[in-house]
């Protein structure tokens, strides 16, 4: 049995918790959150944003300004590869939802075992590659992926003196069809999040392909803090300048590999679908997403925030893949 199917099968066995029962928020529905970065959140931390230097997506000030790609990975053993079917639904949709597509042929992956970011880079920039910004450093290590095998380490500090923010990420341009984005990641210690922290997100750049300073910020998934010293899943949507927070599901650990894997179905102006689920859960199905059609559409996963306690961050990431989406 492949483990996707294994996950769907606990997944739809579990009964979910409700996290807006621990947070008094009332209901088992994700929490929706409008603002920009200044603006507070329900849980202890604040809204993020793509990731970038000097008040770009990275600030999450506005819905087009600088932001950053980044990620890790490869195909061989995520939820998704080597799978015939879709993540588990367990979340946001309902039964009337229209279906996807399953994940079907590799059409990009990267393990790490080559050493370096060449993966990533295959094609030149136009198609990918790695950068950062702040105070900050990116490599592929020995021996911090997973099970041993070959990684990226991610340090950045978030409040680094004359910086707003701090980033390493890596970044691939989207499929011209539906797809899957995976990328496997590990925390190093748990943070609170005083502005924001984005690890997996979707942005645009110009025909330059200038990353830092004309980038359009489209959807992140960020990390938040909540009362209770957990951490939580968000997705954020740079159109509207709203935040949905998952529900007890979407919570992750420090020094635990997760899961982040993505479908989108890119149909600007009005009719994008990014569905997005954790270890194979899904916490967010959105649909109708709104975005101007954007020319370069880059997938990212890296470490981004600004103002993190501790301030110093390390997000290591491993096994990153897009995988084409069969006919539904």
């Amino acid at each position: 049995m492949s483990r996707s199917s294994v996950l769907s099968r606990i997944a739809a066995a579990r009964a979910p918790l409700c996290l807006g029962l621990a947070l008094g928020l009332g209901a088992c529905d994700s929490q929706i959150v409008l603002g920009d970065s200044e603006a507070a959140l329900p849980l202890a931390g604040k809204p993020g944003s793509a990731g970038d230097s000097g008040g770009g997506s990275g600030s999450g000030g506005s819905a087009a300004t600088a932001g950053s790609p980044g990620g890790g990975g490869n195909a061989g053993s995520g939820a998704l590869s080597g799978s015939a079917g879709a993540p588990s639904s367990a979340g946001t949709s309902s039964a009337g939802d229209a279906p996807i597509g399953q994940p079907g042929d590799v059409l990009w992956s990267t393990d790490h075992e080559v050493g370096d970011f060449s993966d990533w880079q295959k094609g030149g920039a136009f198609y990918g590659g790695e950068y950062d910004w702040g105070n900050s450093n990116g490599y592929v290590d020995i021996g911090v992926g997973r099970n041993g095998s070959n990684g990226v380490v991610a340090d950045i500090n978030s409040v680094a003196r004359g910086e707003t923010s701090g980033g390493v990420r890596m970044y691939r341009r989207i499929a011209s069809q539906p797809a899957y984005y995976s990328c496997w990641f590990r925390l190093e210690e748990s943070h609170t999040v005083a502005d924001w922290w984005s690890i997996f997100l979707f942005h645009a750049v110009n025909d330059s392909l200038d990353l830092l300073g004309n980038d359009v910020s489209l959807w992140d998934v960020r990390v938040v803090d909540t009362p209770d010293g957990a951490m939580a899943l968000q997705f954020f949507d740079h159109d509207v300048m709203q935040g949905t927070l998952a529900d007890v599901g979407g919570r992750i650990q420090a020094r635990k590999w997760f899961e982040v894997s993505a479908y989108l179905d890119y149909r600007p102006p009005n009719d994008t679908r990014l569905v997005v689920w954790l270890n194979g859960t899904q916490l967010f199905d959105m649909k109708g997403l709104h975005t101007d059609v954007q020319k370069n559409v880059l997938w990212s996963v890296g470490n981004g925030g600004s103002k993190l306690d501790p301030e110093e961050s390390t997000l290591y990431l491993d096994d990153a893949a897009i995988h084409q989406a069969t006919a539904p």
